[in-house]
């Protein structure tokens, strides 16, 4: 299956390089993303803000590279901790007073994309687009420990509970976007879906006292995302007549 869509963005980018530019752009935007599976299990819904470039071209093929930045402050799994907490659940600091320890969500993804708009207009570049990309998710429990001196937390014991999790991912997306004719306004929103084979890149897992499983899981994340359209080279579409 990965070499068939391997060849299909090959063959799809020896057409795009073969057309004229129809319009390039950036594009700064946010997504609230649902997890989906065995994601589910231990984080909630989150947030990712991120930017792509994109460039159309003549025959309506668009092709380009995008990025995102996951957070969030719903971190299902709390248990994590049971072997370093007392019998009522709290962390002791160095100074013998309860610490106050936050956990958080925290990841990226990055992916290069290809896909097909359409215009129900030649003159204007609204409409559908829709592309499929390739590319990489990661994420992790970020443990915020807020500057306190809690030993059995710092940076390296932290790494047996934070659960980096990265992996090779797919990402699919639907979206309408507008451009005013005037140039005075464009923005896009759409839909997507994430999927990851990813795997937890600690050695060791503290709070289960074992190895890590060598085994893969599949992420899956679906979202809703809107943002602004800054175009930085668009086709003029206006006729001139001289008589």
């Amino acid at each position: 299956m990965r070499p068939l869509i391997i060849f299909c963005f090959i063959l799809l980018g020896f057409t795009c390089f073969s057309q004229k530019n129809k319009q390039s752009a950036f594009d700064f935007g946010y997504t609230h993303q649902l997890p989906i599976g065995n994601l589910a299990e231990h984080f909630g819904d989150n947030s990712a803000i991120g930017f792509s470039f994109m460039r159309e071209k003549e025959n309506n093929v668009f092709y380009g590279i995008q990025g995102n930045y996951l957070f969030s402050n719903n971190v299902k799994d709390t248990t994590i901790f049971d072997n370093i907490t007392t019998s009522t659940g709290a962390i002791i600091g160095a100074d013998g007073q309860y610490a106050n320890i936050n956990l958080m969500e925290r990841g990226f993804d990055a992916h290069l994309f290809v896909g097909y708009a359409l215009h129900f207009n030649e003159q204007n570049l609204s409409g559908f687009y829709f592309s499929g990309g390739l590319g990489f998710l990661q994420h992790q429990i970020f443990i915020d420990t807020k500057s306190q001196n809690v030993p059995q937390l710092d940076e390296d014991y932290k790494k047996g509970y934070d659960r980096l999790t990265n992996g090779i991912s797919s990402k699919w997306e639907a979206t309408y976007r507008y451009y005013d004719k005037g140039g005075r306004f464009q923005m896009y929103a759409g839909v997507n879906m994430t999927l990851a084979y990813t795997k937890i890149q600690r050695e060791y897992l503290f709070d289960k006292m074992e190895y890590t499983p060598n085994t893969k899981s599949w992420d899956k994340l679906a979202g809703v995302k809107m943002g602004i359209i800054i175009p930085i080279h668009r086709k003029n579409e206006e006729e001139f007549h001289y008589y």
